[in-house]
């Protein structure tokens, strides 16, 4: 205890020094939540890697833990898994997120529908439409829904390619909504004059597409490619719930670590904290981890300057000096794609277009070099600092058109062909909901596998979820987290906000809350669930809300930010004539005028602690204190390891969707009244 205290008094010393000018009175709640919550568990891993420690026993073995992890055969192979997983989910995004955005701009009649229909997968909680998916994709063995329909077995247990591309296809089918919006928001800045002049040219739409919307948007949304990387080097409960790290893979059995097909960093991290008991061991691997990914928010922070392009192509080297000595990239090979970057480099500083061509070439190299292993050696060939460097060579070189060889269909082709891919779209976004639907009002405990109706219709399953399973409980227990994660969202959230508006030394809050939702992942809530265990907080309510709280701090600083940074400045320079000061400004005048952005935040807040799966499931171990998304998770298990309450499962999905939909309702006509007023002040 007396080494945690002195770590954390440290710590919380050095954290102070970095928001010392952040205008402590309004800022010093949400700074010591970020330093609790993000910044110290990193500290706290690296302090104990220095020891074997079995609480409260404590003994100092310098580096061994720390090299036991960093050349952990495992490790190395698990870090490969999660970058290629990463980019396959970030494809799989871009491209469906693009079909989407593209074909519901282009319509005249029923965009408001389809935009409606694309944010359907982010209002129902991922712990459900993830089982849902799973039991369509796997059913019994391989036999299921979709078995029948592409004419061969998913068994996500053995299937190795099936396990790993159908895990990346639902992660992504999780996070196309988001990614459709900021496609579809860069969609309205493209004059409608350039639309309809080559639509007069005689520009088919795929032409258009080509040629029009995707250089036109490509500086707003292609930089958002390296954050969907990141988000998805982060995953964990998708993989969690779908394969649990899963298929075994031959070269995964090693003495230290045991890895399979998609044990990404985050399945292997959570493995280590639930089979080891020596914390100095976690710290180490926590300590690992936490490198790479803080490479990896560097290079999503220098996005933030695209016009400071030699930023990024440092990066590019920078990726390869990191990764190709440590065992995940290139090896020697490094040297080749490393001195086209440097040469892009020495030209961009010489201000030369021709940088672009030593950058491609790089990429080239990198891409054949990633292409050529992985094919002979598997997952085993994955290069890490290849993937990265040809996601960033994209947003780099890209320039604008793609031309392709006019051809010329009719009009009716190209709108069979839009209807059809947009029925398809509708069917993939209802079939996971109708499928628990199915499963809820089914007598039968199955999963349909040849039928999606019901095997002999019943309400009784409603009935069994509250009598036999606490599921009264259960909804209690998370209305009550996501009140007081709101409660203390709102509190130091907006006083840290508004203060950011109105002092320039402010504004660092919003660096460190933007650096620390790049940087934190499994990594950071092993360490802070050691934290937590030390300042009594495991298994309460107020430790999982405040966690929530802050994990919801980057979107609703963001969302509130720019809202207070246009509202009027007479309005707060007459009550400062009136003789009020700041807090009464902020409370009485700026704080009512805000209630729109502050509706939004409190939905989303919401949400986000009601679809919580991964906070609850380290945090808490006292089944009266399990929100409903670990009841749900106890009727399933992980998939195929226990007997499953399918029936059960499904009707607690029911039920969580109607809530969910309720909560809409509710609080549509605040957010529609902001919408209607002018920053919160009607005209």
């Amino acid at each position: 205890m007396t080494f945690f205290w002195l770590l954390f008094s440290i710590s919380l010393l050095i954290f102070s020094v970095i928001v010392a000018r952040a205008k402590p009175i309004y800022t010093l709640a949400l700074a010591i939540l970020l330093f609790l919550v993000n910044f110290f568990p990193f500290v706290w891993g690296i302090g104990i890697s220095f020891f074997d420690f079995f609480p409260p026993e404590m003994k100092f073995t310098g580096l061994k833990n720390l090299q036991m992890a960093f050349f952990d055969p495992g490790f190395i192979l698990s870090s490969k898994i999660t970058a290629l997983w990463a980019m396959t989910v970030m494809v799989i995004e871009i491209a469906i997120s693009y079909l989407l955005a593209i074909s519901i701009y282009s319509m005249k009649k029923f965009s408001s529908f389809f935009y409606t229909l694309t944010l359907l997968p982010w209002a129902i909680p991922s712990y459900i439409i993830v089982i849902s998916w799973t039991s369509l994709i796997e059913g019994y063995g391989g036999d299921s829904f979709l078995s029948h329909i592409f004419g061969m077995p998913f068994d996500l247990t053995t299937n190795i390619p099936a396990a790993f591309l159908w895990s990346a296809f639902v992660a992504a089918w999780l996070s196309i909504p988001m990614v459709t919006l900021v496609i579809l928001s860069s969609l309205q800045t493209i004059s409608p004059n350039l639309r309809d002049l080559v639509k007069i040219e005689g520009a088919n739409p795929l032409e258009i597409a080509l040629n029009v919307y995707i250089p036109q948007t490509f500086p707003i949304v292609f930089p958002y490619l390296f954050i969907i990387f990141l988000e998805s080097f982060k995953e964990f409960a998708t993989i969690f719930l779908m394969t649990g790290g899963g298929p075994a893979l031959v070269s995964g059995f090693g003495l230290k670590s045991i890895v399979g097909a998609t044990t990404t960093l985050g399945i292997l991290m959570y493995n280590k904290f639930s089979l080891t008991q020596n914390y100095g061991v976690l710290g180490a691997y926590s300590a690992a981890i936490g490198l790479i990914m803080v490479l990896l928010a560097f290079i999503g922070w220098n996005y933030r300057f695209s016009k400071k392009k030699e930023n990024l192509i440092i990066s590019l080297l920078l990726v390869h000096i990191f990764f190709d000595p440590w065992g995940m990239g290139m090896g020697i090979f490094g040297i080749f794609p490393s001195a086209f970057y440097l040469t892009a480099l020495i030209m961009y500083l010489k201000r030369r277009r021709s940088f672009k061509r030593y950058i491609m070439a790089g990429a080239l190299f990198d891409f054949g070099y990633l292409i050529l292993s992985v094919s002979k050696s598997g997952f085993d060939g994955i290069s890490i600092s290849s993937i990265i460097a040809v996601i960033l060579s994209i947003t780099l070189i890209f320039e604008g058109r793609i031309y392709i060889s006019r051809f010329n269909p009719s009009k009716i082709f190209w709108k069979v062909l839009k209807i059809g891919w947009m029925g398809l779209w509708t069917v993939i976004i209802f079939l996971p909901v109708w499928n628990v639907f199915a499963m809820g009002l089914s007598r039968e405990n199955v999963v349909p596998i040849t039928s999606l109706f019901p095997h002999g219709f019943t309400f009784d399953n409603f009935v069994s979820l509250f009598q036999n399973y606490n599921f009264g409980q259960a909804i209690i227990n998370s209305i009550i987290i996501s009140v007081i994660a709101i409660f203390i969202a709102i509190v130091t959230i907006f006083p840290a906000t508004y203060a950011a508006v109105h002092n320039k030394g402010a504004l660092r809050i919003g660096m460190v809350i933007l650096i620390s939702s790049l940087f934190t992942g499994m990594h950071t809530l092993i360490p802070l669930a050691m934290t937590f265990r030390f300042l009594e907080l495991l298994n309460s309510y107020i430790g999982v809300a405040l966690i929530l709280s802050v994990h919801a701090a980057a979107i609703s600083y963001f969302l509130l930010y720019p809202f207070l940074l246009e509202l009027p400045k007479n309005i707060e320079e007459a009550a400062m004539i009136d003789g009020a000061n700041g807090f009464t400004r902020m409370l009485k005048i700026i704080f009512p005028l805000s209630l729109p952005v502050l509706w939004t935040i409190i939905v989303f807040v919401f949400i986000d602690s009601w679809s919580s799966f991964v906070i609850p499931l380290i945090f808490l171990n006292n089944q009266n204190l399990y929100p409903v998304s670990m009841t749900m998770y106890n009727l399933v298990g992980q998939y195929g390891l226990t007997y499953s309450k399918w029936n059960i499962f499904g009707a607690g999905a029911i039920v969580n969707i109607v809530i969910v939909v309720i909560i809409f309702l509710a609080a549509r006509k605040y957010i529609i009244s902001g919408i209607i007023s002018r920053n919160g002040v009607d005209d």
